[in-house]
């Protein structure tokens, strides 16, 4: 689905309007940048926690960059296997309002036309990963890595697929991002 009319759907449409408009500067890249690095210097090493440190990201990156951004819940693919979610339709509302083990998807921040995944390279590092993209991470971007920030129309081009299915909520980022401070500290 596309991205404006997921973040209508959990927001309104002239946030929605406003995000296909929004292009961040280079200054805001590398803020962007820079709050993704001092986030992950600070959390402790946690694997498979996607939607909460893409939840502390988000506000973050609200809070001291003033960015618009949006955390994003779908699918991910390594070419054409799921390593993340699988594709079909979930209820986010439900699903990511509440505590959720079950939920097998992925999460990473947008802003503007870039795509920022602040947990996959952790998980994979941290050997939590499905092994094909394991494989694939460290053949396309090495070892040690901590975050991509990309364009989405360049994503695919490392043979990475990601499948938004869902926008969350000022309210569900909030309580993701008290949950993970209580979790992170």
């Amino acid at each position: 689905m596309r991205m404006d009319r997921l973040i209508a759907a959990s927001f309104t449409h002239a946030e929605a309007k406003a995000y296909r408009g929004f292009v961040p500067t280079m200054e805001q890249l590398e803020s962007t940048e820079q709050v993704g690095i001092d986030i992950l210097r600070h959390l402790p090493p946690l694997a498979a926690a996607c939607a909460p440190m893409s939840a502390v990201y988000a506000a973050r990156l609200q809070n001291l960059a003033k960015l618009p951004c949006y955390v994003v819940a779908g699918s991910l693919r390594v070419r054409n296997t799921y390593v993340f979610g699988d594709g079909k339709p979930f209820d986010g509302r439900k699903v990511l309002s509440e505590s959720n083990s079950s939920w097998d998807g992925h999460a990473w921040v947008v802003i503007g036309c870039y795509l920022a995944d602040i947990s996959l390279f952790r998980t994979v590092n941290a050997g939590k990963a499905h092994p094909l993209l394991s494989m694939h991470v460290r053949r396309e971007f090495g070892e040690g890595r901590g975050l991509m920030i990309a364009k989405q129309s360049d994503v695919p081009l490392s043979g990475l697929y990601y499948l938004p299915q869902y926008v969350l909520t000022e309210e569900q980022v909030a309580g993701l991002y008290r949950g993970a401070m209580r979790l992170f500290s």
